[in-house]
């Protein structure tokens, strides 16, 4: 069954992800495969279908994606590493969470081939229900130092519960973490008031504010500078002083290491064709996706910069 770009806008504009963990696709023999490591309405996910169609005009052949679910998206990665380095098998992945899954033991991202960066940083976000008493930064910290709060989290060792690791390192606080699959989850325990606070995709948190009653509180973001669409709502590296803790959570397409660079270099210049896509720009918008595509060394510097946000945590 093939999705479209069309697809990923329906679930993403009525919310109708949630609850659902993915789905069986039908790749044609002959098809480039995409590989997503998490399910329907995911950001990965989303990104696989909103670049599909043109990527498949692009490469004039058929492009297909399908899902490996698991282990946070490591059976997805060591699918792709154990595929033939022919081009025909491609890994849709966040960035950082290859960063944060790789162990000494099994290294992903030098068994990998960086194809293509294929969206701009976007941050994540602390949340609250808009309802709490806690109306910003510093009411946080002294509700947190008064109460042990309950904060909803995908796991500190996630790309989104990164963000509260990080807070609770900088503020020497502890928060009792309530472990939710994703920020759909999340968002359902602020609103039913089972957790005080919550870390999400900063992207979830305005989708939920745009077509809901009842709103979220964004208390502040992972990323380097304030979000656009948040220009009052301060960033944690701000807050704690430290530049350095600032991070956001980008897309890359990567292939088998050893892939031959007459194929890589095609795929390559496919997904490059793609920034004057305005049909991808459209529906990305739509969708709040940050669609940007680079080539293979933007991909690298992501890495070297993902690493040294992970690398504080080890300290």
């Amino acid at each position: 069954m093939r999705s479209t770009r069309r697809d990923a806008l329906r679930w993403t504009v009525a919310g109708v992800t949630a609850g659902m963990t993915g789905r069986q696709a039908v790749a044609a023999t002959n098809a480039v495969r995409l590989i997503c490591g998490f399910g329907v309405g995911n950001p990965t996910d989303l990104c696989a279908q909103l670049i599909q169609d043109g990527f498949s005009a692009a490469l004039r052949e058929p492009v297909e994606f399908d899902y490996t679910l698991g282990e946070a998206g490591r059976r997805a990665a060591l699918e792709v590493i154990a595929a033939e380095p022919d081009g025909r098998l491609l890994l849709v992945a966040e960035i950082l969470n290859l960063v944060l899954l790789e162990t000494p033991a099994e290294p992903l991202l030098s068994r990998l081939q960086p194809i293509a960066k294929i969206t701009r940083g976007f941050s994540t976000a602390l949340v609250v229900n808009e309802l709490s008493d806690i109306e910003n930064w510093t009411g946080l910290i002294a509700a947190a130092k008064a109460d042990r709060l309950k904060a909803a989290t995908t796991g500190h060792a996630s790309t989104i519960g990164l963000l509260l690791a990080l807070v609770e390192r900088r503020t020497r606080l502890s928060f009792h973490a309530i472990e939710v699959a994703g920020s759909t989850a999340s968002i359902d325990m602020l609103l039913t008031r089972r957790a005080d606070l919550a870390v999400m995709d900063t992207r979830s948190a305005l989708l939920h504010n745009a077509r809901n009653r009842g709103k979220l509180r964004v208390i502040a973001t992972s990323g380097a500078d304030r979000s656009p669409q948040l220009p009052n709502v301060p960033t944690l590296a701000e807050l704690v002083g430290d530049p350095r803790l600032a991070y956001t959570i980008s897309f890359g397409l990567f292939a088998p290491a050893g892939t031959p660079s007459t194929v890589a270099n095609r795929l390559t210049s496919a997904l490059l064709g793609l920034r004057n896509d305005k049909s991808v720009q459209i529906q990305a918008q739509l969708a709040n996706i940050p669609m940007q595509f680079d080539g293979p060394s933007a991909v690298a510097m992501a890495i070297t910069r993902d690493r040294r946000v992970a690398s504080d945590l080890a300290r």
